[in-house]
């Protein structure tokens, strides 16, 4: 899956078209990063008042071609300006071509840009803010597979060499929880991602946090115990259970088990400051007032682009936002 999704020549992401396979929500309508950066400078001023004197981040993990973030300052200099000059910029992205031309054109509009492939480059402690949308769901899981009664771990192929999908014994100890909590509950045949990665994910950035907010933008739920969480690919904006269809072409994915970096968060001295659908989010952080109200067909199609972000039935229910803190009274 990290090799279908990122590698450099032949992956998903360094290949990825913009709106190609889906959309994501600063691709739909700028008001989401509008929004967000609202919520962003509320965060910042919560640690400025903690931390009167210490530097100030803002961390966008998986920041793609820089498209949020583009939004997000320009938001930030016209509506919340003691921010957008105040706190440093720092982009995390992995493929290589996506990071350089995002810090190249944010660059270009001013102010002080970072930007790192792993977050293991960033020097730590950090006061600010940790922001990620939809990266949580392109981490890598390991996909197990309830045969015979018993769970086991699909392969990419033997160990003999043989390709296609293979069943195996678990690959990591710290699988063995989640497989007997869905054992039960899963048919045979039946398939249930785990992502380990994410959990890791989590762990570096609250160490790396000393004070301030990590605010998770992502679909996916609170998943019950024993709740199965089958994987799924994209492209060409339909959804399917084949997730050996076109490596490199086509985008691998699982809900994000939100109860799973919770819990997660707990271990790791982070507070759980809200959790919510995206609809939710948005509206209560005045949406509606983005809203254009006249009545050209230009206004209609923007008006539409804007309810599919809060809408149930388009991203509103689908997506959900965590917001985590650390070292805030």
């Amino acid at each position: 899956m990290e090799q279908s999704l990122y590698d450099p020549a032949a992956g998903f992401y360094p290949r990825r078209e913009s709106k190609g396979d889906f959309y994501t929500a600063p691709e739909l309508h700028p008001a989401f990063g509008a929004v967000l950066a609202a919520e962003l400078a509320a965060r910042l001023a919560a640690v400025r008042r903690a931390r009167p004197e210490t530097p100030l981040c803002v961390v966008e993990m998986g920041s793609g071609d820089g498209t949020l973030s583009g939004q997000l300052r320009a938001s930030l200099r016209a509506e919340h300006p003691r921010w957008a000059g105040e706190a440093r910029w720092i982009l995390v992205e992995r493929v290589e071509n996506l990071l350089l031309k995002s810090v190249q054109a944010l660059r270009a509009s001013g102010g002080e840009i970072l930007g790192h492939a792993s977050l293991e480059n960033i020097p730590g402690p950090v006061c600010g803010v940790f922001l990620s949308n939809e990266l949580v769901d392109a981490l890598p899981v390991h996909l197990l597979e309830k045969s015979g009664g018993e769970m086991r771990e699909v392969f990419v192929r033997d160990p003999d060499g043989t390709p296609g999908p293979q069943l195996g014994p678990l690959s990591d100890p710290e699988l063995r929880p989640d497989a007997e909590a869905v054992a039960a509950e899963l048919p045979e045949g039946g398939r249930h991602a785990v992502s380990l990665e994410a959990r890791r994910w989590l762990r570096r950035v609250a160490g790396l946090l000393d004070a301030g907010s990590i605010l998770t933008v992502d679909y996916g739920d609170r998943f019950l115990p024993g709740r199965p969480n089958p994987p799924r690919s994209f492209r060409g904006h339909r959804v399917s259970g084949d997730l050996f269809q076109a490596p490199g072409r086509t985008d691998l994915t699982a809900s994000v088990d939100f109860s799973a970096l919770i819990r997660e968060g707990e271990r790791c001295g982070l507070r759980t400051a809200a959790f919510l659908t995206l609809g939710r989010f948005l509206m209560d952080r005045g949406i509606l007032e983005r809203m254009p109200q006249d009545g050209s067909r230009a206004s209609f199609k923007e008006r539409a682009q804007l309810k599919t972000l809060f809408h149930p039935d388009g991203m509103g229910d689908r997506f959900k936002v965590l917001i985590q803190e650390k070292g805030l009274p």
